[in-house]
Formats: structure tokens, C-alpha cells, sequence
């Protein structure tokens, strides 16, 4: 399995394996049974660690297609090689429990939640044997579930993977960067069998018979575990830089455009239209001294230059705030430019334009922060009505929420129970004490909240990022946080698991809440730079209280 970019976690279960390998073929004592117990029990939780892992980088690579047009053919060919990972994976997966069934000869519904610790005839060489290999070890069995017809599709997936990575570079639209590409290619390799060409007793070792033929069954079904974490590696590496590549996984506010926000477009004749005028970016070059509004100024994009300076707008809070008076009805024109200085210290321009309209009453409902609510949350709205205070407005609310509380000055608060649609109907308090509708209900879509990303000293990580050790040596805690979110969703961290490899051994500290426990940290205080801390299994309370699980990170020590 040369080549594989496996993590410090599988390459020490990968030298337990091996070790246990070697006792074997001495024929020490029983009890090296239950090291193959051990290994296998630890390929088969990393391999549901990356299951998760992959999961939620799809669902980040799903939402980044959404969009992104550019990155959707990338995410298509993810869940294409996904899928024809996990199809080979669960087909191994039946046969470690045929194995067992054949092995205990016990119920196929008993094998297929039978774990190998409790199998008693685990040390059983004959059985295994003749189910994967047959009575004569020159000529392998080719039947269902044989060591032949798993070498077969182990092939075909190699062929299948190098098929799907060739053909991207055959199209402008997923071509893959030379260097991604070669990586891609070694990697789908190691799943490849391949034979020794050696000698044993005048029998040549093929790949059935060096990994199947004479082994106990625990060494069998470890065999079987290590070829599936090999296969969920190169499925993990596929979607790693299939993301990459398509350089949407990640977002970056490179894109701006200028905005102008309006509580309402129609208003009464006399009245003053006011307006917030922002650019529609954020990002850590965005401060408030770093940008003008100009009214009435004028962008010639061929030049890009001014050719009308227009009127600067005093900025509040990184707006400028509009207070025209108006007169008459019709049509109205607001434009300008924003002149923004970039993180380079670089001019930018952009151009608004927006018309408003002064007319008749018509209500508005709108959510302060986005198009959609989240069930859960006390999503912020505003409701006006032009020419209608604030105090004489009614709201109701229909479907999936508890009611509207208001919060004064036309603001409202509204918590959806679950996701769906749900409807607010306005109307206007007469004098008389009826309600006159203000237009028809505006419909808002409910949605589930976004799985947040972990953050460490207030950064945000991902997968294997490198830290000082000095600044390790003072962690004390992990949080979790949506980034660029803007309603006020508070998750807690409720548990997690910090692994360490010292002296050969790796360690897990189980610890409560989001601080680190003081055993993690005296085991990462005696860690050497080029060492890794792994946390796993990180578990997060959502603002509803539900759990919800986050990706694994490794960070990286550097001196």
C-alpha cells in the first residue's frame, strides 16, 4: 500500500497490523487474536469517522454548486466516485459477515450484528480458507463472495476511478491541475491488488493468497477492514480535491456589489424616502474608513476611473445614510458609486442604481437578515406599511411558527417550530377599528440550520492545519460557529475526543464540554514539533439543544 497519504492515526494501526502480521506467521499464542481484534476495531471506527468526515464535505461542496455553476460539474464527479466507493465497501462489508456465518455457523440476521470480539472460533484457519480461496490454492474458487471476485471489483474500481479522473481532463469544465491530478492517480493505486510474483513452497504468492489463504479468521476480517479503509481513503482524497479544484468550497468574497436597502419604495407623496446604501461583501478588509459613497458620481468601467466625482455620504456604522425629501408620484432614481480600498490597498469602484416608486399604501414584510427563517431561531423581521405608523400596523402569522412578538417601532420577532413555509398577513387599524389588508400575505421559507465548522483561538479549521507549539501548549478549549452567519445562533460544544501518539501508544482523551481535559493537555504539552493532535468525534448543541455532529481536525505542531 506504498504511496497512501494516511494519517499518523491509521499509520500506527497500520504497524500494529503489520507487527501482529509477523507474530502470526512465528505461531505465538492465541492472544495474538486479540490484537487482530483490537486493529480491526480501530480500522472500523476510523472508517466511521471518515464516513462522517466525507458526509458533511459533500454537504459543504453541495451548498458551494448551489452557488457556484463553475464548481457543479467538480461536486458531480465527487458523488460519482462516491458512490462507486461505497458500493465496493458495503459488498466487502457482506462478506466479512458471510464469513462469520459460515465460520460460527450461526443465523445470517445473528453474523450480520455479530461483532469479531465475541466470535468464538476466531482462531478457525480451514473455514475462511476454503470460503475465499477453495479446496486447491492454485486454482482459486471464482464463486460469490471468493477472494478472486473481490480482487475482480477491486480492479474494476481502480479502472473505474482512473476512467473518471482521465475523463475530467478531457473537459474544460473539470480540468484538474496537473499536480492534483497525479496525486489523484497514485492514491486511487493502493487499491489496486497486486501480486508479489515470490515463491512459497512451490505455490506463487498471489495477492488471494498473501492476504487470505491459511490466516485465521480474525486475520481475515482485519484484512477485509484494512481494504476498506484503504478504498474510504482514496474516496476522501477524491473529494478533497475534486473541492479543491473547483475553488468553491471555500468561499472568498472576491465578488462585490453595491446595494441600496430601502424599509420601503412606496411611499406618500411630502414623505421622506431614507435608505441604507452598503456593499453587499464582507470579508477582513471591510472597515468603515476604508470606503466613500459617492451621490451622483459617475464610473466609466473602460477607463475605470470617475468621471463624475458625485457627493460623498456620511458613513454610519459602514453606511451611508440617504434622506431625501420627495414630491409628486411616479418614479424616482437614486445612483452613485462606492469607492473601496481592498486588503492591496488597491481602489475599487462600484456603481448602484435604484428606483423607487412614490405611491399609493402597500405593506412590507421583510426578514432583517436573509430571505429565509431557520426553525429554532427568533428570526428578526420588519413590517411597514407606507403611510401607516408603526402602532396602528396588525401582523399575523400562518404555518410553522409561534406567534409574531412584536419588538417596537414596526420590528418583530418570529421562531418557526420546523422547516416549511409560512405566511404573514398585514393589515392597518382604521379608525372605526376594522382592519383594511395591506396587500396579499408574503410567503417566507423555513429552513433547517447550517452544520457550523470548528473554530480554535478564534480561527476557523478544517481537515490538517498547522499550529505552533507553543500556542498548542496553551490550548484549552474548541468552539463552534457558523462563519459569515447572520442571526444570532449560539452552539455549545458539548464533548469531543483529543488522540495523541506518544511513545508509540495512541492515546485518547475523552473530554467534557468544549475545554480540553487536564490529562489532553499534559499529553499535548509533552508532544514534539511534527507531531499531530487529532480531535475527533466532536459533538455540538445546536440553539434547540439538538446534537449535531461536526468534521474530525488534526492539527499540525510547528516549532
Amino acid at each position: 500500500m506504498a504511496g497512501a497519504k494516511e494519517s499518523p492515526r491509521q499509520k500506527m494501526i497500520g504497524m500494529m497490523y503489520l507487527v501482529l502480521t509477523c507474530l502470526l506467521a512465528l505461531n505465538v499464542s492465541k492472544d495474538i487474536l486479540k490484537g487482530f481484534v483490537t486493529v480491526n476495531e480501530s480500522l472500523e471506527k476510523t472508517n466511521q469517522s471518515m464516513q462522517l468526515s466525507n458526509e458533511q464535505m459533500l454537504s459543504a461542496f453541495e451548498e458551494a454548486a448551489k452557488q457556484n455553476k463553475s464548481a457543479k460539474a467538480y461536486y458531480e464527479k465527487a458523488i460519482e466516485s462516491q458512490k462507486k466507493t461505497a458500493a465496493v465497501i458495503a459488498y466487502i462489508e457482506q462478506m466479512k459477515k458471510k464469513l462469520i456465518e459460515v465460520t460460527e455457523k450461526v443465523d445470517k440476521n445473528i453474523a450480520d450484528t455479530m461483532r469479531l470480539r465475541f466470535v468464538e472460533k476466531m482462531d478457525d484457519y480451514d473455514i475462511p480458507t476454503y470460503q475465499l480461496i477453495g479446496s486447491d490454492e492454485t486454482k482459486p474458487s471464482e464463486g460469490a463472495f471468493s477472494a478472486k471476485e473481490l480482487r475482480g471489483k477491486l480492479s474494476h474500481l481502480h479502472s473505474e476511478l482512473l476512467a473518471l479522473i482521465e475523463g475530467m481532463n478531457k473537459n474544460k469544465s473539470t480540468l484538474l491541475p496537473k499536480k492534483d491530478y497525479e496525486a489523484l492517480k497514485t492514491k486511487i493505486g493502493i487499491i489496486k491488488p497486486v501480486d508479489t510474483n515470490e515463491m512459497e513452497d512451490d505455490i506463487k504468492v498471489t495477492w488471494e493468497i498473501q492476504n487470505f489463504y491459511h490466516l485465521p479468521l480474525a486475520a481475515v476480517v482485519t484484512n477485509l477492514s484494512k481494504i476498506q479503509s484503504d478504498i474510504k481513503n482514496v474516496e476522501t482524497e477524491m473529494i478533497n480535491q475534486l473541492a479543491a479544484a473547483s475553488g468553491k468550497l471555500v468561499v472568498k468574497f472576491d465578488k462585490f456589489a453595491a446595494k441600496v436597502v430601502a424599509p420601503s419604495k412606496y411611499i406618500r407623496s411630502g414623505e421622506n424616502f431614507t435608505a441604507d446604501i452598503i456593499l453587499s461583501a464582507s470579508s477582513s478588509d471591510f472597515k468603515d474608513d476604508n470606503m466613500q459613497i459617492l451621490m451622483g458620481a459617475k464610473y466609466d468601467p473602460v477607463t475605470k476611473s470617475l468621471i463624475e466625482p458625485g457627493t460623498p455620504l456620511p458613513l454610519v456604522g459602514g453606511m451611508g445614510k440617504v434622506d431625501l425629501k420627495t414630491s409628486g408620484q411616479g418614479q424616482q432614481n437614486l445612483s452613485g458609486v462606492i469607492k473601496f480600498k481592498n486588503g492591496k490597498g488597491e481602489i475599487e469602484y462600484f456603481p448602484f442604481e435604484e428606483n423607487y416608486m412614490v405611491a399609493a399604501p402597500a405593506a412590507a414584510v421583510s426578514a432583517d437578515n436573509m430571505n429565509v427563517l431557520y426553525a429554532g431561531l427568533s428570526n428578526p423581521i420588519t413590517i411597514s406599511a407606507a403611510g401607516v405608523a408603526p402602532t396602528n400596523l396588525v401582523a399575523k402569522v400562518n404555518g410553522n411558527t409561534a406567534p409574531l412578538i412584536p419588538a417596537g417601532n414596526g420590528k418583530y420577532t418570529i421562531t418557526p417550530v420546523t422547516t416549511g413555509t409560512c405566511e404573514v398577513a398585514v393589515y392597518s387599524r382604521e379608525a372605526d377599528g376594522s382592519l383594511k389588508s395591506q396587500g396579499a400575505p408574503s410567503k417566507f421559507r423555513i429552513k433547517s440550520l447550517p452544520v457550523p465548522f470548528v473554530k480554535i483561538n478564534g480561527k476557523y479549521v478544517f481537515g490538517t492545519f498547522d499550529m505552533k507549539k507553543l500556542e498548542a501548549s496553551s490550548l484549552g478549549a474548541i468552539a463552534a460557529d457558523i462563519p459569515g452567519f447572520d442571526l444570532n445562533a449560539k452552539f455549545k460544544v458539548k464533548s469531543f475526543v483529543v488522540s495523541v501518539l506518544n511513545n508509540g501508544t495512541i492515546n485518547d482523551y475523552k473530554c467534557t464540554g468544549n475545554n480540553l481535559s487536564e490529562d489532553a493537555k499534559r499529553a499535548i504539552s509533552k508532544l514534539k514539533s511534527g507531531s499531530k493532535i487529532f480531535i475527533e468525534d466532536i459533538i455540538a448543541m445546536d440553539p434547540t439543544q439538538k446534537e449535531v455532529p461536526l468534521s474530525n481536525v488534526t492539527i499540525r505542531l510547528k516549532g
